[in-house]
Formats: C-alpha cells, sequence, structure tokens
C-alpha cells in the first residue's frame, strides 16, 4: 500500500530512536527538518493495531534451551493463554548457563540479549524454569516456579483482578527502512496511585531450533531438534525498564496518555518464517506490579 503523509508527520516518523510522551489532546511534537534521513520519497508502510479493554496479564518465563523442563512450562502456559482467550501475554526471557550457546552442534543458537541478561540479573533468578506474574509477589515471592504450581495460581489470581487501564497499541512498519513507529494510548480507568513506566519489547515468534526436553508426552527426547520457540524477547524500544507514561510518572482518573517510539530492527529478526511481535506494559514503578500488557504483531505485508 502506498500513501503520502503530510511533511510535518514524515519528520516524526523518521527520526530514528524519537520518542515522545504527551497526552493525546496536546500537539504533536515537530522535529527540526536537519534530522530528516535522505530517504524521504519512501512511503511504502504496513499498519495494525490492537485495543485492549480487559485486564490482561504478563508471564515472564526464564528459559535456555538446555532446560529439560522448560518446553513443558512453556506448552501448559500457552495452553492457559488460549484458555483465557489470549488474555495471558507470555515472553521468554533466554538467560544464564542453561541459555549459553556450543560453538558446534544442534545448540549453538544464541537467544541471549542484553535486555535478557539484566532482567535475569535484576531478578536474581535462580534456576529454571522460573518466572514472574505480573511481577506480583505470590507466597511471599515474585519468582515463581513452574514445577510448584505457582504459575497457575498467580495467573488465576491476576485475571480475576479489575481492568484499570484500556490500552491501544499501533504499529506501522516501514520496510524499505527496516523499521517500526509503535504508538501507545493508555486510557486510565480510576484513580492510582505512585509513579508509572510503561514498558515496550520486541519478541521474535516460531524460531525452529534446538531443545533439552524430558517430556515424551509432547515431544522427542533428549534434544528437540524442531522446537518451535515461542516469544523470544530480543531487545527493548525504551530500555529495559522504560519510562515514565506521563511527564512525571503520574496517572490522572480519565485521562489518556499517548507514549510513540520510532525503531529500526535488525535484519536477522525479519525473517519469512517467525513473527516479530510488540509487548507493551504498564508497571507500578515502587512495586513493580505491571496493571496491564497488549500484544501486536509488526505486519510485514499484506
Amino acid at each position: 500500500m502506498k500513501n503520502r503523509f503530510p511533511f510535518v508527520i514524515i519528520a516524526v516518523i523518521l527520526l530514528s530512536g524519537w520518542v515522545a510522551c504527551d497526552k493525546i489532546d496536546e500537539p504533536l511534537k515537530v522535529v527540526n527538518v536537519q534530522n530528516i534521513p535522505e530517504n524521504i520519497d519512501d512511503t511504502l508502510f504496513f499498519a495494525d493495531s490492537v485495543m485492549v479493554t480487559q485486564k490482561q496479564v504478563l508471564l515472564e518465563d526464564f528459559t535456555g534451551h538446555y532446560c529439560v523442563n522448560c518446553p513443558t512450562a512453556a506448552f501448559a502456559a500457552h495452553q492457559w493463554a488460549e484458555d483465557f482467550n489470549h488474555r495471558l501475554v507470555i515472553y521468554a526471557i533466554h538467560a544464564g548457563s542453561q541459555a549459553e550457546p556450543d560453538e558446534t552442534g544442534l545448540f549453538t543458537a544464541d537467544f541471549r540479549c542484553p535486555t535478557g541478561d539484566e532482567l535475569f540479573n535484576h531478578f536474581n533468578q535462580p534456576f529454571n524454569p522460573s518466572g514472574t506474574v505480573n511481577r506480583v509477589e505470590y507466597n511471599g515471592n515474585m519468582i515463581l516456579y513452574y514445577i510448584t504450581g505457582d504459575w497457575e495460581a498467580a495467573v488465576n489470581l491476576e485475571m480475576a483482578k479489575d481492568n484499570v487501564i484500556n490500552m491501544k497499541v499501533k504499529n506501522t512498519y516501514y520496510p524499505n527502512n527496516k523499521a517500526v513507529l509503535i504508538n501507545i494510548s493508555s486510557t486510565i480507568l480510576q484513580s492510582l496511585e505512585g509513579k508509572y513506566k510503561i514498558v515496550v519489547y520486541l519478541v521474535e515468534d516460531h524460531i525452529i531450533a534446538a531443545q533439552k526436553n524430558n517430556n515424551s508426552d509432547i515431544g522427542p527426547e533428549p534434544n528437540w531438534e524442531d522446537y518451535d520457540h515461542r516469544n523470544v524477547l530480543r531487545d527493548a524500544v525504551n530500555g529495559t525498564f522504560g519510562n515514565y507514561i506521563s511527564d512525571d510518572g503520574t496517572l490522572a482518573e480519565g485521562e489518556t496518555y499517548s507514549n510513540e517510539f520510532y525503531y529500526t530492527i535488525n535484519d536477522e529478526w525479519l525473517t519469512d518464517t517467525t513473527d516479530l511481535n510488540i509487548i507493551a506494559y504498564i508497571y507500578n514503578e515502587e512495586s513493580g506490579e505491571i496493571l496491564q500488557v497488549a500484544e501486536l504483531e509488526v505486519k510485514k505485508g499484506e
């Protein structure tokens, strides 16, 4: 699809790394014309959007291709996501010794990234499969273990909470620039104390590569050579722990806040066999609790 934007809008879109954080009813920030790249005539784009008006829950899955129990945990979590009509959003953090690649053999893939390493160290993650559910404590712990049943119990508790934020995520992908413009509108449904941040991650879905496995009911063991790795964390668009959703992080009931990001995508994540997804979430800076999350695929063509 071809389209022509007004000159000011093109200036805003094509500034790599630009981030805006304004109320929706405020004027759009205008970028200095000196920052417009030479390929301004590139107007091919593909756009998509999603509106989230129900409570959604984020499960952060710490994993690695040498973790023999991780496929079982991942299969269960994605089944819960189906059961909850995909109100459960899941992404995989490959970090630690079980995620290290070999120079040769089956396990040469390296799914680690600086953002994943930072999260791994921040949560002092001891072993896999473990994870967080909306980063709230369950039985006194924020890091929860699949084998104890804590994942499922925490997911059910979080799903039962009221929704306090509606989110609309829109992305516009520019294939000739290999870049995506991401706009997130967040409407606050009730009074919320404290300061809040918004985080945007890029994850790659359906990567086929080797994985250790000890459960013959779900796949080959001990080496599952064509394992489907789901929503592998690739990078943080606006930093591992994000930025304030408003100017000072405080939120007003009934207000809508708009955050916009422009990100140049690594060529290796743009394949014909995998999907690239955006995961955006809002959390309380002090407690760490995630109040809302949304997921949207980057549409790479018609």
